[in-house]
């Protein structure tokens, strides 16, 4: 080796020496951050899948926001003959209405569905004709008006499962399809026929594992949907619920609607749900994966006019449903006595989910092209999670309201229960973004990249973004 290459070598050691040496001297300095609290807000919010439910296109059509609480959900049911009048001539439109008016409404409503097979015996039939010509068995009623048919009939089953699978095929998939009742069976889909005198019980002409089957149906044709059961469903409530199906209670609200003696809230509901959770301990739990949802006894109005419910059996009422983790609550879309506004309103600012931002930490400022760190924490402040999946989305905008970074956090907001919620994400910067003030956005987006949930927080943007806070790129 030559001297002069022995003296370069011998130099650039020294020098990786001497630089790693005033590398680990050097303190490093921890960059600014910053901590913004978004202001709360304690009005109720109208949300999609959420609150009271507008039934058949009651809201808007006939009722305004002053006689009849905003809705994030449209509620409809329908019978057999007329989603099938013909055979194989399936009624799409009837249903395809009832997510046009869902997306007519502003902000956007979720859809709830169930299907029918019965009304009342004075109603006619309520399943089409061309079935009944097929030879099913079932009964007449005595003036032979209306044919109820024999759930146990395999012709019969083999056409309900068709049914179903077909409306599942077009609807199971749409993201606005909120709730599907299981239904068919009974009087409404209401597992009873108590209102048809010339029938034996419901429960005495089917064992539960022919009842089961109609549960089946549903999550073979509609996997994907969140499922609501009737709580009167016996044995085939907690299959359900097994299977991962919320539940429903028909007539809430009933403390003197059939007499002095007996009433679902005190002599009904409680016995059931006793019932059912102690033939499976996870019953009261289901309201953290599926839907809890009421039906009216009546209308508001009657609860006044004559039951003469007084404000505090009325808030009795919705503190029960709210202790049940209900979600949604069909009102049938009549008017709301003044006298029980409040108490309305102020159960609809817990009922089913309710998300805030209480925190937001990230660097003060960063270089452009690299990641801004964000550590949100939140609240549901609602009494049960989302079911439907959104998107969590942050965004920076320049003050002339263009997007320069978009990113999607890989949370999951259906696992946020009532309670708090902590998220981290890392939002990736343009290298080549121009310095200066940026703002930051956060929403909770739909499969459309839309943002759709409205936060209990102030700082909503005309698009449905939130503004947060503001970072500098240097």
């Amino acid at each position: 080796m030559r001297l002069n290459d022995l003296y370069c070598k011998k130099r650039s050691v020294l020098l990786l020496a001497v630089g790693g040496l005033s590398f680990s001297s050097t303190p490093v300095q921890a960059e600014p951050v910053q901590t913004v609290n978004p202001v709360a807000i304690t009005t109720p919010l109208v949300n999609p899948g959420n609150g009271v439910a507008s039934f058949h296109g009651g809201f808007g059509d006939s009722l305004g926001p002053a006689q009849y609480p905003d809705t994030g959900i449209e509620y409809r049911r329908y019978y057999w003959s007329e989603l099938e009048p013909k055979e194989g001539q399936f009624n799409f439109a009837l249903v395809d209405e009832a997510f046009a008016a869902a997306a007519r409404h502003q902000p956007a409503m979720n859809v709830g569905l169930r299907f029918m097979i019965l009304d009342g015996p004075e109603s006619g039939s309520k399943i089409p004709q061309w079935l009944i010509d097929k030879g099913i068995k079932g009964d007449w009623t005595t003036d032979d008006k209306t044919f109820a048919p024999d759930l146990n009939d395999p012709t019969f089953i083999r056409y309900a499962q068709r049914l179903l699978n077909t409306f599942g095929a077009r609807y199971g998939k749409n993201p606005e399809l909120a709730t599907l009742d299981i239904g068919i069976v009974g009087a409404w889909g209401e597992w009873h026929n108590s209102n048809f005198p010339n029938l034996k019980p419901l429960h005495e002409r089917y064992t539960t594992e022919q009842l089961n089957r109609y549960v089946d149906m549903h999550f073979t044709a509609f996997p994907d949907t969140p499922k609501i059961m009737l709580i009167s469903g016996e044995g085939s409530l907690v299959y359900a619920a097994k299977k991962g199906a919320g539940w429903r209670a028909d007539c809430w609200g009933d403390w003197r609607n059939f007499g002095p003696d007996w009433n679902h809230m005190r002599d009904d509901y409680p016995q059931r749900i006793e019932a059912a959770q102690s033939s499976w301990s996870g019953f009261n739990q289901v309201w953290q994966k599926a839907p809890v949802s009421f039906e009216i006894c009546g209308h508001m109005a009657e609860w006044l006019s004559v039951q003469r419910y007084t404000r505090e059996e009325v808030q009795a009422t919705f503190d029960w449903a709210l202790a049940q983790h209900a979600s949604t609550i069909n009102l049938k879309s009549t008017d709301v006595p003044k006298v029980y506004r409040d108490i309305v309103d102020k159960a609809l600012v817990k009922m089913g989910y309710r998300f805030r931002v209480v925190s937001l930490t990230h660097p003060a400022s960063v270089r452009a092209g690299q990641s801004l760190a964000l550590n949100s924490s939140w609240s549901n402040d609602g009494v049960a999670p989302i079911y439907l999946r959104y998107t969590l989305a942050w965004r920076l905008q320049d003050k002339r309201g263009q997007t320069v970074a978009q990113g999607n956090a890989g949370d999951d907001i259906r696992q946020w229960l009532p309670g708090s919620q902590r998220s981290g994400y890392q939002l990736a910067t343009p290298r080549n973004l121009a310095a200066g003030q940026y703002y930051l956005d956060v929403g909770l987006l739909d499969k459309n990249g839309l943002p759709r949930i409205q936060l209990a927080n102030e700082g909503k943007q005309d698009d449905g973004w939130y503004r947060l806070s503001s970072v500098m790129i240097d």
